[in-house]
């Protein structure tokens, strides 16, 4: 019985939690979340001497709490879809680099970025 009762909510949490999956097009906005580590794993940003080589500061605390917008969307040799991300307020990430790329996949079931 105890078996039974588990297996139902388990597929039924299963089909809840894919059926709550969004498919990321051209021109969503998505929000970057703070990471208790330091660096974000599914978000390309650059090593901090390559910013300071473009004359950019490097403060990833600069990174949270912005608002993204997807301009291009790309899928790699492992199948994973990959998206270019430029702030919606026009700046720059560290004050030198236009865009990052992220792993839109991996990067939203880490909640590193959300809708």
């Amino acid at each position: 019985m105890k078996k039974g009762l588990f297996f139902a909510a388990f597929s039924f949490l299963a089909f809840t939690v894919s059926a709550q999956d969004k498919e990321v097009k051209v021109g969503d906005v998505l929000k970057i979340n703070s990471t208790s580590e330091s660096t974000y794993q599914h978000i390309d940003l650059p090593r901090k001497n390559i910013i300071i080589k473009r004359g950019g500061v490097p403060n990833y605390k600069s990174v949270a709490n912005n608002e993204v917008v997807v301009t291009r969307l790309e899928t790699n040799k492992n199948g994973e879809q990959i998206a270019v991300l430029k702030r919606t307020d026009g700046r720059k990430f560290f004050n030198s680099f236009p865009v990052v790329k992220a792993n839109v996949s991996d990067a939203l079931a880490s909640n590193e970025l959300t809708f």
